[in-house]
């Protein structure tokens, strides 16, 4: 149901904004320039097409979830699971796992120095492409990855900052506080789950740590003296 009231909230809000644009005297009474109310519609509609998507998946599916180690050996394979739960029975549906990694990319433009974030795929398994779900099972689709070592800049101290700014304005304004919550966890590697039937298109991730652990060497015993 929160989804539901969340879609109906946003919705309103999206079609408050569109309204207003029609109408230019509306904006001239209430002293509101238009780049604002296009920010709004902007966000409000990101808002309420993720509530949309959001009650869609509540109504078709039980439980729907990713699991995988919390920390894994670099590497070492792992095995990521996801489970589905439909209530009835879904017809060609897609999964695919993947391993990802995100990391922060840091180049000169005009002269300044910024920070990119970025992100690379691994390794990706297609493990089931257009065929039905049974309701009321329950469905484990699984994939092993190797745990990879960290070669790139997954954390980065002024986007960390960033986010800090931008979360303040997240109560206020649902996309700035998703955008925050992005920039703040968006270096490491992570699984991602995707999960497609129809137009609608879901994505499940997990965060991993890939714990690098260096090789030790046995040392020697010491030397022994020759019998007499």
């Amino acid at each position: 149901m929160g989804a539901i009231w969340a879609l109906a909230a946003y919705g309103s809000l999206a079609l408050g904004g569109v309204l207003a644009l029609l109408n230019p005297s509306w904006l001239e009474r209430l002293g509101v320039a238009v780049p604002w109310v296009v920010l709004e519609v902007g966000l409000t509609g990101a808002a309420a097409l993720g509530a949309l998507v959001e009650a869609v998946w509540q109504r078709r599916f039980n439980r729907a979830l990713v699991t995988v180690p919390q920390t894994v050996r670099t590497g070492q394979p792992f095995e990521a699971v996801l489970t589905l739960v439909p209530y009835a029975t879904l017809e060609r549906v897609t999964v695919h796992i993947e391993l990802v990694d995100r990391y922060f990319e840091h180049v000169q433009h005009r002269g300044r120095r910024q920070t990119r974030t970025r992100s690379r795929v691994l390794e990706r398994y297609v493990l089931q492409r257009g065929e039905p779900v049974h309701g009321r099972r329950e469905h484990a689709f699984q994939a092993q990855f190797l745990a990879p070592a960290p070669s790139l800049t997954q954390h980065d101290v002024a986007s960390e900052l960033l986010a800090s700014v931008l979360g303040v304005f997240g109560p206020l304004v649902p996309g700035i506080g998703h955008y925050a919550r992005n920039l703040r966890e968006h270096g490491g590697f992570f699984v991602r789950a995707v999960v497609r039937f129809g137009i609608w298109r879901r994505v499940y991730e997990q965060r991993v740590t890939a714990v690098v652990v260096p090789l030790t060497i046995p040392a020697s015993a010491p030397p022994t003296a020759p019998s007499a």
